[in-house]
């Protein structure tokens, strides 16, 4: 798992070398990004063997209200990336070292926060007009998630350096690693094998907890140990904090967070709209918002190496390679999330069977897989899109198109078709729908304006000089 020269990252404009090294730099960040949604869909397909409703529904809760932290923190993480991808391109190793510092520092004292925040949130949750079941056993649970956020945020500090450096290899084996460990977990701790007590969705929680640690402690470890990173170990060692670093990151982290955090947001609030129509829709939302997920881990991945191959030529002043990386990017998500869209509408009857066997909650499910398999595209577009412009480092203004599609527009109008007139679960869908297909036409028109005005000339300051 070599860390890749610079010049590695400097094809010219052909096609094909360009998807070549997009599609190898996206691989590894696809894997992981996948294996972080395959935790939680392990746990949804585990606990939905069960044939438990209340559990199934129980998760679907505790998932959704967590994933508003796990999203903020994992944006505040993707700061680092396109400094660190800039920095390489300019051959200023000491510089990356001390972003990466910052960023844990700041990652870790995030988590603290965030942990404090949700923990104080858990005595509320009984309020959301939720069944009282669900909420019963939703709780332990949701703490066990919680407790799993520092090894989240630690493992995505070093996994953002190396994505930065264009070696996108270790956060996927270590990801990976840590799914097999939750699967392996889950069997033990969900069904009460080997001699371990039956202990449902709790032991779901507990599984994920010990995963989760394992991946942050291990991509940290490898991060110290390994003769690849020499270069930078001097330099995260030499200091402690530098309040620039720490400016810079939270300046291009707090708007990325908001981004995502408008967007998961979204759907984990229309989750608990949904949840005042009864344990079965809310049951279906979780199964297809699993699925769905998955293939949006897949775009975030590709939107991830979008962001370092926009920075690296950010770095060299390369107006046509930033718009050309912006292109095949654009073109590579369309041919994926078109395929996806297709399958979705094909077995939007058979998929829902590997995690549930209800019939209510199949009927329910075979519906929104139709609905998500029209704004496949959009969903693709538009996380590339934000890929694309953080490498550019602009974060403010698609902040603001993704509050507006998703909080001005999306949610006012699920609740006024799906609640409010009683058009029921499927119209909260499609008014998602929209808020992602808004977004995406907002993201290209903002990228591809933003390309027209990116200085020709080379700037010969390193990045320490423009902290």
């Amino acid at each position: 798992m070599s860390v890749p020269s610079v010049s590695d990252l400097n094809p010219d404009s052909d096609p094909k070398r360009q998807f070549g090294i997009l599609f190898r730099l996206a691989i590894p960040v696809v894997i992981s990004q996948v294996s972080h949604t395959l935790v939680g869909l392990a746990d949804t397909i585990m606990i939905g063997r069960t044939n438990d409703v209340m559990s199934l529904a129980a998760s679907s809760l505790a998932n959704n209200i967590f994933s508003v932290a796990i999203v903020f923190g994992i944006g505040i993480s993707f700061a680092s990336t396109p400094k660190i991808a800039e920095a390489n391109a300019r051959k200023e190793p000491e510089i990356c070292a001390r972003l990466l510092r910052s960023s844990l520092i700041n990652n870790v004292l995030w988590s603290v926060l965030l942990c404090l925040l949700l923990f104080l949130f858990v005595p509320f949750s009984s309020h959301l007009g939720q069944n009282e079941h669900v909420v019963r056993r939703a709780i332990p649970y949701f703490e066990l998630l919680i407790f799993s956020l520092p090894g989240i945020l630690i493992f995505q500090t070093f996994r953002q350096f190396f994505d930065g450096l264009g070696n996108t290899k270790p956060g996927m084996v270590f990801s990976m690693v840590a799914n097999i460990i939750n699967v392996f977990l889950n069997y033990l701790l969900i069904y009460g094998k080997l001699g371990f007590p039956a202990m449902g969705i709790v032991g779901a929680g507990w599984a994920t907890l010990i995963s989760r640690l394992a991946m942050g402690i291990g991509l940290g470890l490898y991060f110290f140990l390994s003769s690849q990173t020499r270069q930078y170990k001097k330099d995260f060692v030499s200091g402690w904090f530098d309040l620039r670093y720490f400016l810079l990151l939270n300046r291009l982290g707090l708007p990325i967070s908001l981004q995502f955090l408008f967007e998961v947001g979204a759907f984990s609030f229309m989750a608990i709209l949904i949840g005042k129509m009864g344990a079965f829709p809310l049951a279906a939302h979780q199964v297809v918002i699993t699925i769905a997920s998955a293939t949006y881990m897949m775009s975030s991945g590709l939107a991830a190496a979008s962001a370092v191959r926009v920075g690296h030529f950010v770095g060299l002043r390369n107006r046509e390679m930033i718009r050309l990386s912006g292109v095949r990017s654009f073109q590579m998500v369309f041919v994926f999330m078109g395929t996806m869209a297709i399958i979705f509408i094909l077995f939007r009857n058979t998929l829902p069977l590997a995690f549930i066997n209800n019939r209510e909650v199949l009927e329910s499910s075979a519906g929104l897989l139709l609905i998500a398999g029209f704004f496949q595209i959009s969903d693709g577009i538009q996380v590339v899109g934000l890929g694309c412009l953080r490498g550019l480092s602009d974060v403010k203004i698609p902040t603001w198109f993704t509050f507006m599609a998703y909080w001005v527009i999306a949610i006012p109008a699920g609740y006024w078709f799906g609640i409010h007139l009683n058009y029921g679960l499927n119209a909260t869908w499609w008014a998602l729908s929209l808020g992602l297909t808004i977004s995406a036409c907002l993201m290209l028109f903002r990228f591809f304006s933003l390309c027209k005005t990116i200085p020709l000339k080379a700037d010969v300051n390193s990045l320490e000089t423009r902290v």
